[in-house]
């Protein structure tokens, strides 16, 4: 686990899913929760070279009273199952799983943060959720 200065540790751990579960670093606000935050993380080789500063800016944003929840997604960095059975909609159904976690822990509707492709995901995910 790592600790931010003034803060808690990080919490890691694994959310369950149909198939497989899913890697996720949890980063709790500091002091009154003033928001979440759901990070999304870029493609393949871009998620291993961005993730030392995904962390840092969670750590940021927990120490501003922000909730930050990083996820990997299915077939992605530290998360079950293979890659080349991860699907586009089942990518969007653990952003749901995610955001209902952080939703039930904060009590509050998370923001979506996507880097690259994360960001595309984000887009596409709450595209169809105002539908």
């Amino acid at each position: 686990m790592t600790t931010a200065p003034g803060r808690g540790p990080a919490e890691p751990f694994f959310l369950r899913r149909g198939v497989g579960q899913r890697f996720c670093l949890y980063h709790p606000p500091a002091g009154k929760c003033r928001g979440a935050v759901l990070y999304l993380h870029p493609f393949a080789e871009e998620l291993n070279r961005t993730r030392r500063m995904a962390a840092l800016q969670s750590r940021a944003l927990a120490e501003h009273g922000f909730a930050v929840l990083q996820l990997d997604l299915h077939g992605c960095g530290d998360s079950g199952d293979d890659f080349r059975d991860a699907r586009w909609d089942g990518w969007k159904d653990d952003v749901a799983a995610a955001s209902r976690w952080i939703e039930q822990r904060c009590g509050l509707v998370p923001a979506l943060w996507g880097l690259r492709l994360g960001a595309l995901l984000a887009l596409d995910y709450a595209a169809a959720a105002q539908r």
